[in-house]
């Protein structure tokens, strides 16, 4: 029995040194979620993109944009999340193309991110304006706000008479935003 648990202990050990103890925000670390990408596992995909999201490195906007075409909707999803959150304007080809598939859930997650990026996306968030389901708006709006940019006055301004009353509530809050921001 002590050598059943002794073989038990070693075995989690080694699981531990297999997934890598490294030092967070070094450069061992981003090479470690790099290759966790390409591990067959999608939890552990999935791990690795929330990783390089966290850091923040912009060299990781390549990988990530290659995950926007994985097999698992889940990480496609955190990928365009990803992308979002890092705001390297290079990702924003690749978004605006995850916005325009026909992925649904990828959709609200690229359109959410593409806010994140500024000015360069407005011209697809205000396109989205138009399409006909009220919680795509909403996202669009709320994208809107978050570009903090003054090209955003305008597509928000039309919102405010949109039939939807979420639709008209989010484009005042994000007209807010703009209007707080630096721009101004």
């Amino acid at each position: 029995m002590i050598g059943s648990a002794r073989r038990e202990v070693d075995e989690v050990v080694q699981a531990r040194t297999e997934v890598g103890e490294v030092q967070i925000g070094t450069e061992e670390c981003f090479l470690h979620l790099v290759e966790g990408l390409a591990d067959p596992d999608p939890k552990t995909r999935r791990l690795a993109i929330c990783g390089l999201a966290a850091c923040g490195d912009a060299r990781a906007v390549d990988h990530i944009i290659g995950a926007l075409h994985d097999d698992d909707p889940e990480l496609r999803q955190r990928a365009a999340m990803a992308l979002g959150k890092i705001g390297d304007q290079r990702a924003a080809p690749a978004l605006i193309a995850a916005a325009e598939a026909g992925d649904p859930a990828l959709h609200r997650a690229a359109i959410a991110a593409l806010g994140e990026l500024g000015p360069i996306a407005i011209g697809v968030l205000e396109r989205e304006l138009s399409c006909s389901d009220p919680a795509d708006r909403v996202r669009a709006v709320i994208a809107l706000g978050e570009t903090r940019d003054v090209a955003a006055v305008e597509p928000l301004t039309r919102a405010l008479d949109d039939t939807d009353p979420t639709v008209r509530a989010r484009a005042r809050e994000a007209l807010e935003k703009v209007r707080e921001s630096r721009v101004f």
